[in-house]
């Protein structure tokens, strides 16, 4: 996930060091079933300049329910990554009904959306 919101190739080694751990160590831990962790996704978020709300969200440590937390920026990185699947999301589309242009958040959930047909159609069948 990292290598397509960052678009790059991320190495294991760098990854380890944002982590804090030899390349050894984090070869290991990236086949654990926990992996990542909560913290862990917040160290990572930090040491490569994205949102760890945004990575917590994806990786289902938070819920979907909080996406209306998002600030606009998180909310362009989720989208990216989720694509029309964030439409799907009863909360978000309530959120984005209820306020539409009048709220900076939800207008700028809806001009991301335009840029997107199948978006755009998933937005407008909510209205």
């Amino acid at each position: 996930m990292l290598e397509w919101l960052l678009n790059r190739d991320v190495p294991d080694s760098e990854i380890g060091s944002a982590l804090h751990m030899a390349k050894a160590t984090y070869s290991r831990r990236k086949e654990a079933e926990d992996f990542p962790n909560y913290a862990e996704l917040i160290a990572l978020g930090e040491a490569f300049g994205i949102s760890p709300r945004v990575l917590q969200i994806a990786f289902g440590w938070r819920g979907e329910d909080e996406l209306i937390l998002l600030d606009v920026e998180e909310m362009r990185l989720y989208m990216e990554q989720a694509g029309a699947a964030l439409f799907g999301n009863e909360g978000v589309r309530r959120y984005i009904e209820a306020r539409g242009e009048s709220d900076p958040l939800a207008a700028a959930i809806l001009r991301m959306a335009a840029k997107d047909a199948n978006l755009s159609q998933l937005v407008e069948a909510s209205k």
